[in-house]
């Protein structure tokens, strides 16, 4: 090859142009070297359709003329033979291109007005397929030699090059407009989670101070209703008295007073007196009842208790209980679980449950058995007391740890037992507590962690 020819292509190779994937400048760049080297009129850059059904001009250097996009388009239908070798994905060397059988049709309507004599279409290549062609025409008649031949293909090599550095760049603004988009998109859902997640945070305190209103609200009147029973009594009781002595003063005073007259009305005050200690006691009691079950204080020191020793002893607290109801105790427990908790509260939840499920639990079941579980993992410790009872509907389920609700109110029950469990549980073994059903009874599950968390 010629060595300007040489310089020229490695001149081209260097050109950032190229590797920037700019296609208008690669195409001025690589045109004009074209018409400088091969001395030549006029060069144009055309690329297939994606049917190969007509090809396109997009650059086009005539003399000191550049035009971008011109207006040019040939078709298959209109020019079969010359589609025809551009399929074959060769050079086409035309020295005389009016009479060149690939040519020779564009003689009338494009050679002969444009004065062009000779025709050289190389094949412009990219990832391996032919997209185009650089055409180099010249206005007079000419060989073409092989290094001008060789000099075009290389050229034609360069624009495909452009070609792939165009793509990637268009990949890589798309890829970050895509980034962008996507970065917008997270920012915006992101900025949409935390405003609903602020919202629900903000329902959820609603709904749980609604909740507690609601819970103390039901806590008063529970309260109310329990303690004004008794006082409710003890007032009448007392009214009764005082009504009854201070007849008994009027028939003293008026020497009326018989000795069966003293002893009909000293018989009712007595039995007043009586009704209101009965009942202030019943409202002492309640008072107490509603002191432990609140029972959040704690005046005593965690200790590791092995559940196999500690849950035997407890039972021996309620075994006249078990023997009333009839009731077999069932013990689960694996020997070596130990565990770090409070003996008092814990040995109070025990007994409680075991009363709940002997007052509650049973009918008229004549195997009355209670089984006392337990397991540990990693981190937690479970009890599991389950008994083989009549089990609970979905009402009792949800209202069990509920402050004064009790199925045997009439029975003297004051509804507190399951409270008083839920509370230590929750509040001074740190741990949770559920209830359900099971298919032969029902099952109350303790789960506590293995080392409590102390201040």
């Amino acid at each position: 090859m010629q060595k300007h020819l040489h310089d020229i292509l490695l001149q081209i190779s260097r050109s950032p142009a190229v590797d920037n994937g700019e296609m208008t400048a690669s195409n001025r760049v690589i045109l004009d070297s074209i018409t400088q080297g091969l001395a030549i009129d006029r060069a144009s850059v055309w690329l297939l359709s994606t049917d190969k059904s007509q090809i396109d001009c997009t650059y086009l250097v005539d003399g000191k003329l550049h035009q971008a996009t011109p207006n040019m388009t040939l078709a298959r239908r209109d020019f079969p033979r010359y589609l025809a070798a551009l399929d074959e994905e060769r050079n086409i060397v035309a020295n005389d291109a009016h009479t060149h059988p690939h040519t020779s049709e564009f003689s009338t309507g494009y050679l002969q007005p444009l004065g062009i004599c000779s025709m050289l279409d190389t094949p412009i290549r990219h990832h391996g397929v032919m997209v185009g062609i650089i055409c180099i025409e010249h206005r007079q008649a000419k060989q073409w030699q092989t290094d001008e031949i060789v000099f075009a293909g290389f050229l034609a090599d360069i624009y495909g090059r452009a070609l792939s550095a165009s793509e990637r760049m268009k990949y890589q603004f798309e890829l970050e407009k895509l980034n962008s988009d996507l970065e917008h998109i997270i920012y915006e859902r992101t900025q949409e989670l935390t405003q609903s997640i602020e919202q629900l945070q903000q329902t959820q305190h609603r709904l749980i101070e609604v909740e507690k209103m609601a819970s103390l609200g039901r806590l008063v009147a529970g309260i109310a209703h329990e303690i004004n029973t008794p006082l409710g009594v003890a007032v009448t009781a007392s009214s009764h008295a005082q009504a009854t002595l201070t007849e008994l003063e009027k028939l003293f005073e008026s020497k009326q007073l018989t000795r069966q007259l003293f002893m009909q009305h000293g018989h009712i005050i007595t039995n007043s007196i009586a009704m209101v200690n009965a009942n202030l006691l019943r409202a002492v009691d309640l008072v107490n009842s509603f002191k432990q079950t609140a029972g959040a204080r704690n005046d005593q020191k965690a200790e590791w208790l092995v559940l196999h020793q500690f849950i035997p002893q407890v039972l021996l607290s309620v075994q006249s209980l078990l023997q009333e109801h009839h009731v077999e105790i069932i013990l689960n427990v694996p020997d070596e679980l130990q565990v770090q908790s409070f003996s008092s509260p814990l040995a109070i939840i025990l007994t409680r449950l075991i009363e709940n499920a002997c007052q509650h639990a049973f009918t008229t079941q004549s195997e009355r058995k209670i089984e006392i579980r337990a397991n540990q993992n990693t981190y937690n410790w479970q009890l599991e007391v389950a008994d083989n009872g009549r089990g609970m509907s979905n009402d009792e389920l949800a209202l069990a740890f509920e402050p004064f609700f009790t199925t045997r109110r009439s029975q003297g029950a004051k509804g507190l037992g399951l409270t008083l469990v839920f509370n230590l549980v929750s509040h001074l073994l740190q741990g949770e507590i559920s209830l359900r059903n099971s298919d032969t009874g029902c099952i109350i599950s303790l789960t506590c962690p293995r080392q409590l968390i102390t201040t």
